[in-house]
């Protein structure tokens, strides 16, 4: 019996002992059971090298490559992921040192402007700062359930624009023509605003600041009044964890059911991630 210690109350597990070997059979059976049941799990001390890690993500699912990936500086620093490894597009690297200082402290979801969201990452710990770094996680199902039944009931019908252009346009600054390449390939999507979950049947928030644009069919002040309390309850600390990273540990999370935060708080000191996400299932 592996030993399981939780990290929150409403999400989060930490496995001390346990050994992510891609040459288990039972690998992806076991670790699949632990992300629907804790939502993120937390491996400490497996010190993976990029074959392995690579090798452990298949086990547990499809792997991605992202769509903003390239080999060289990325379009925008520590957003778009830098591809460290030729051999593994679907490894990003997401590096922030002195320079490129962290830019990722705000609450959301991998990937939800895609057709086909995003279902689980896998990031591990490369290079972590002496102090501060740390991730938090959000339940977005327990902040549905926070809601009342007269706003659960607002919201369970609605659907709203998920938009990359939040987040890569600037990039495009100057190269239009490239931008619009992008987005023909990788137009604007309607997810519903509750998702239910395509694996639990749980019913999740399915928006987050960084990528929810709009609701179809309200006005602009309508919207953005719905918009910013779904956004906000991923905030209330009720529904959170937190992991403190070392170097060598590794992180697996639900990206239908959570958002997260990377707590950008160690400047000047580097912090090296590396990602892998793992395709999903079409959601209505």
């Amino acid at each position: 019996m592996v030993a399981r210690r939780p990290l929150g109350t409403h999400l989060g597990v930490v496995l001390d002992d346990y050994r992510l070997d891609p040459a288990d059979p039972a690998l992806g059976d076991f670790v699949n059971e632990l992300l629907l049941q804790h939502k993120v799990v937390f491996f400490k001390g497996q010190h993976l090298d990029r074959h392995t890690f690579a090798k452990v993500a298949r086990r547990i699912g499809r792997t991605e490559v992202h769509p903003f990936i390239s080999e060289d500086d990325p379009l925008v620093h520590g957003i778009s992921p830098f591809q460290p490894y030729h051999e593994y597009p679907e490894i990003t690297g997401i590096y922030h040192d002195e320079k490129h200082t962290g830019n990722l402290n705000a609450w959301h979801s991998d990937l939800n402007w895609r057709e086909v969201p995003t279902f689980g990452s896998l990031l591990r710990g490369v290079q972590i700062p002496p102090r501060g770094g740390d991730t938090l996680w959000a339940n977005m199902g327990a902040a549905y359930r926070s809601l009342s039944e007269a706003t659960r009931s607002e919201l369970d019908e609605m659907r709203v624009v998920h938009d990359w252009m939040q987040i890569y346009a600037p990039a495009f600054e100057g190269n239009e023509e490239a931008r619009a390449r992008m987005r023909e390939k990788y137009p604007a999507q309607a997810h519903p605003l509750v998702l239910t979950h395509p694996l639990t049947g749980e019913k999740v928030l399915f928006s987050n600041k960084v990528s929810g644009v709009r609701v179809e069919g309200l006005d602009e002040a309508e919207s953005r009044r719905v918009l910013d309390m779904v956004h906000l309850t991923a905030w209330r600390p009720e529904f959170q964890c937190r992991f403190q990273w070392e170097e060598g540990d590794v992180a697996l999370w639900d990206n239908l059911a959570t958002q997260h935060y990377a707590v950008s708080d160690y400047w000047p000191h580097a912090r090296k991630m590396e990602r892998i996400t793992l395709e999903g299932e079409p959601i209505k």
